[in-house]
């Protein structure tokens, strides 16, 4: 059987940053891959959330940085991470997991059959593995350095959690 691929979208890398949890991703996935033009839009904020951490994860290993997919036409009205994330993972002969925020892509990960999930819903699978105690304290982490995430999102999360 194909090993799976855990393909990653911009923002829960760099929300996992804001959060200061970046390590929570080797922890519950082992390997990640993501493509250059993922890495390129991280790296581009080289003073923001997630540059940093992403650079040291690519040197030590644990990140893998594959070429963007040609065929991203599919996906045109995403931008060029999604589309490529999403085509990356569409092109990978075994089961994958998407990690993304953006609503359209995730539909369109939906829609293909491929698995998706978001920042929440790491945060979530970090509390179930026992990784983090608590998620609510990662959320106002996140709320106090700008990252939106819906408060619906939130509640729902807190609720899966026991945390409400």
């Amino acid at each position: 059987m194909a090993e799976r691929l855990v393909a990653a979208d911009a923002s829960p890398l760099i929300g996992l940053a804001a959060a200061g949890e970046f390590d929570l991703l080797r922890r519950l996935f082992g390997q990640l891959t993501i493509t250059n033009t993922v890495r390129d839009e991280v790296l581009a904020g080289a003073d923001l959330p997630g540059a940093a951490e992403l650079a040291a994860a690519i040197r030590d290993g644990w990140i893998q940085v594959e070429h963007t997919p040609a065929a991203t036409g599919a996906f045109a009205d995403l931008d060029a991470g999604e589309s490529s994330t999403l085509t990356l993972a569409a092109a990978h002969v075994g089961p994958s997991l998407i990690l993304m925020d953006e609503p359209l892509g995730r539909s369109y990960a939906d829609a293909h059959g491929l698995a998706v999930t978001g920042l929440a819903g790491v945060l979530l699978a970090a509390k179930r593995a026992s990784l983090v105690t608590s998620v609510r304290p990662l959320f106002e982490r996140l709320a106090a350095r700008d990252f939106r995430l819906s408060d619906q999102l939130v509640q729902a999360i807190l609720e899966q959690a026991g945390e409400t």
